[in-house]
């Protein structure tokens, strides 16, 4: 991993202020790790509140799309970083924009796997309140966000989803799969 996306992994302000004042251009460059990353996507993913705020500061765009097709807020969702989800919101990033398969910011949190400091379900009802993201929103395979959190398991999801976005538990994926069928 390049010192640039090493310094945003790790959460170090110092060395990416010393890193982008040398060569601005590391801002937007993409590592040559699995998957390509810009520092945004990296410090997002990480949960690296101060370095993503930095970068943002310094001109990162917000709403870049990686390789991969996600942007700096779908990797938050994905890794259920909560708090970078509320920051990346406030500065303005876009939950509508879709990535691979069509995903959602919504769909990535739905799915998303649990790490270390994840908070799926508060990511889910940040996404919410924002009121940006249709909850029933489909993608490419016609499944929603409830049809992906009843994949993955997660009762606390699913339950945010029911409760707080009104989700649609009926609507089937193009297999004609519900989410209830899907839970079971």
């Amino acid at each position: 991993m390049a010192p640039v996306h090493e310094a945003a992994r790790r959460n170090d302000v110092e060395e990416l202020r010393r890193l982008l004042d040398e060569e601005p251009g590391l801002l937007e460059a993409e590592n040559d790790d699995w998957p390509p990353e810009r520092p945004l996507h990296i410090a997002c993913s990480e949960g690296s509140i101060e370095a993503a705020c930095y970068l943002l500061d310094r001109g990162a765009a917000i709403d870049s799309i990686s390789r991969y097709s996600v942007t700096p807020l779908m990797q938050a969702c994905m890794m259920g970083r909560a708090g970078v989800v509320r920051l990346l919101l406030s500065r303005g990033a876009d939950p509508t924009l879709r990535g691979q398969s069509s995903w959602t910011a919504l769909m990535r949190a739905s799915d998303g796997a649990g790490h270390p400091g994840s908070d799926h379900a508060a990511v889910i009802q940040r996404l919410l309140e924002d009121g940006r993201v249709p909850v029933d929103a489909r993608d490419s395979g016609r499944r929603t966000a409830l049809w992906l959190a009843c994949f993955r398991g997660d009762t606390e999801r699913v339950r945010v989803l029911l409760l707080e976005g009104r989700a649609d538990h009926t609507i089937a994926d193009d297999e004609g799969v519900t989410p209830m069928a899907r839970a079971r």
